[in-house]
């Protein structure tokens, strides 16, 4: 894909070795997961972990310019792997793929809270939908990787299913511009009118 041509060399492969099966990280604290995953061991537990730079995950926004880079890096892997007939392979052969997006979704959803001026809070998914049962049509009654949802005065979030889309579906979606645009108030009325979506088109954002 030209969005992510010069991420990984067409002739690029990408091996599993025996013996490095990741187990799927279960997160129950945010603050401890992502202590986990930004360790010594957490590059064990990610996929593509030398494409990410995590000295460089300082929690600023411009942080996550580095994890859309690194998503941006998996998709294309996995799309070469899908045009050899192998889809989903280094996304399911453990529980790296799982634990690259829930990283880089809660890592997101730091990032908001850390620069943003409204309460944004972390609620377990089954918490949230309890408390607010009319969510339930749009995101369903299983959590899937959003165990955690980020909920402000604004409405509902899902990180990780952010990242899970840029993995996906690549530059079409893109973290930066969404922690961009969650860490502000939404002027509603003017969103409406049209106005607020100069210059947010999706060709311009990174990756």
């Amino acid at each position: 894909m030209a969005a992510c041509a010069n991420s990984v060399a067409p002739g690029t492969t990408v091996s599993v070795a025996a013996g490095t099966i990741a187990p799927t990280v279960q997160v129950a604290n945010i603050s401890e997961a992502l202590n986990q995953f930004m360790g010594p061991d957490g590059t064990n537990l990610i996929l593509l972990p030398n494409r990410l730079d995590r000295s460089k995950l300082d929690y600023s926004l411009d942080s996550l310019y580095v994890i859309d880079r690194w998503l941006a890096d998996i998709h294309t892997i996995n799309k070469l792997q899908a045009d050899m007939g192998h889809a989903g392979e280094i996304l399911t052969f453990d529980g790296r793929g799982d634990n690259s997006v829930i990283f880089a979704g809660l890592y997101l959803g730091q990032v908001v809270r850390t620069n943003s001026d409204l309460d944004w809070q972390w609620q377990r998914f089954d918490t949230f939908l309890q408390a607010n049962p009319v969510y339930a049509e749009h995101y369903g009654l299983k959590p899937g990787l959003d165990t955690f949802v980020l909920v402000g005065p604004q409405g509902a979030a899902t990180p990780i299913n952010t990242a899970l889309k840029r993995v996906v579906h690549g530059k079409e979606e893109s973290v930066h511009f969404i922690g961009n645009f969650l860490i502000n108030e939404v002027d509603f009325e003017a969103a409406m009118s049209g106005q607020n979506l100069l210059g947010m088109d999706r060709r311009d954002w990174p990756g």
